[in-house]
């Protein structure tokens, strides 16, 4: 049980700094202290909060720039 506590951990820590896309639920990498971000797979474009320096977390999405 150890073995997959410390491997859920070290996945944890590996997705730290990432978000997920919520148009196409993929991983996106967010630079340190960006407030927007494009999402490379889909093109939406997203405002970022941080809840440490090491968490970013998706706030919406930036209206403004959406094409329908």
């Amino acid at each position: 049980m150890g073995k997959k506590r410390a491997a859920k951990k070290e996945k944890e820590r590996s997705r730290m700094g990432q978000v997920r896309c919520l148009n196409c639920f993929e991983r996106v990498t967010v630079p340190p202290r960006a407030e927007k971000i494009a999402c490379p797979a889909c093109g939406w474009e997203w405002r970022i909060s941080w809840v440490n320096p090491d968490l970013p977390k998706v706030r919406g999405p930036l209206w403004e720039r959406m094409k329908f």
